[in-house]
């Protein structure tokens, strides 16, 4: 019964990101990419939408688009030198370079779309007040030795500038945080749809 609900829900989800390809940049269009020996399917992060009325009196659609950041770390945070990086592990969509990261991506497979589908119910903080973005902590599925450790999603959420009733989620990245800080575990709190009502009215979030 479940299999046959997710079946459905996809599939609503799949004719309503139909009238919105147009928002869906080529920097948020992954398909398949070589890692080493092995190959990526990125269809997990393919952009989705979904229909909500938070507290509005009327449903909004939101469109979700992923980063490459999801599923690589940037050149200057990696152990190596660049040129000591081989061309194998290496993104580079146009925009920027970054080295493939093997952790993102298995992490982005098991846990990414469900959380961004489960928003709604779950707990989200200010991560910047100036620049406002957002995130939700996950503990992942680790040993006993990494409890301190969460999978961190961060994300911007805008008003769309070209449509009426929609609105752009970006999932700017999403990697392993070894230990949080005082200050993201003092940050803000804001419930998802009072998140997307604020930003639907051109409110700021205070944090």
């Amino acid at each position: 019964m479940n299999n046959t609900v997710e079946n459905i829900e996809a599939s609503e989800e799949n004719q309503l990101m139909g009238q919105h390809h147009d928002a869906v940049e080529p920097h948020h269009r992954f398909g398949i990419i070589q890692y080493k020996a092995d190959t990526w399917d990125l269809s997990h992060l393919e952009a989705f939408a979904i229909r909500i009325d938070p507290n509005l009196g009327f449903e909004i659609h939101v469109i979700i688009l992923f980063s490459c950041h999801c599923f690589s770390h940037s050149i200057k945070h990696d152990d190596r030198v660049e040129s000591q990086i081989p061309a194998e592990e290496i993104f580079d969509n146009g925009r920027e370079r970054r080295v493939l990261n093997e952790q993102r991506y298995r992490l982005s497979i098991q846990y990414l779309p469900k959380i961004i589908h489960e928003l709604q119910q779950r707990k989200i903080q200010i991560a910047g007040s100036d620049v406002q973005n957002f995130v939700t902590f996950e503990i992942p599925d680790s040993d006993s030795s990494q409890t301190a450790a969460r999978y961190a999603i961060f994300f911007e959420v805008e008003k769309s500038k070209s449509r009426k009733k929609h609105v752009l989620l970006r999932v700017q990245s999403a990697y392993i945080l070894e230990k949080i800080t005082d200050r993201q575990r003092k940050s803000g709190k804001v419930s998802f749809n009072a998140l997307l009502k604020a930003v639907y009215e051109g409110r700021k979030i205070k944090g």
